[in-house]
């Protein structure tokens, strides 16, 4: 038991540690608006994707109204934050919507292109 410990302890140990970084972004700062407009569209995007695909499962008039509003709601949130994002960075608008798209497509499997 204690030769398999010490094996599993050897190969933890030549595994590289990603431990994030605890840095500290100033609120209102330039990094700091563009994170929360990321965390805004890509969390917004989510959502909608997600109420899509129950939209699409679902047979209530009712709920598929309720989705429809909601999808709505994800929308215009992820197009404030995109537009504010594209008057702040357009090249990190750019690589954040390609990333979040490569994100979605292999992660939601009822994603279509």
């Amino acid at each position: 038991m204690a030769r398999r410990e010490k094996m599993e302890n050897q190969m933890l140990e030549k595994r590289v540690a990603l431990i994030p970084e605890d840095v500290e972004i100033e609120e209102g700062s330039t990094q700091g608006t563009i994170l929360e407009m990321q965390l805004k569209m890509a969390t917004s995007s989510i959502n909608h994707e997600y109420a899509r695909i129950e939209y699409d499962d679902t047979s209530s008039r009712e709920r598929r109204e309720e989705l429809l509003d909601f999808m709505e709601d994800c929308r215009v949130q992820y197009m404030e934050a995109r537009t504010s994002l594209e008057r702040h960075d357009p090249y990190a608008l750019a690589d954040f919507e390609a990333d979040l798209l490569r994100q979605k497509q292999s992660t939601i499997t009822h994603y279509n292109v």
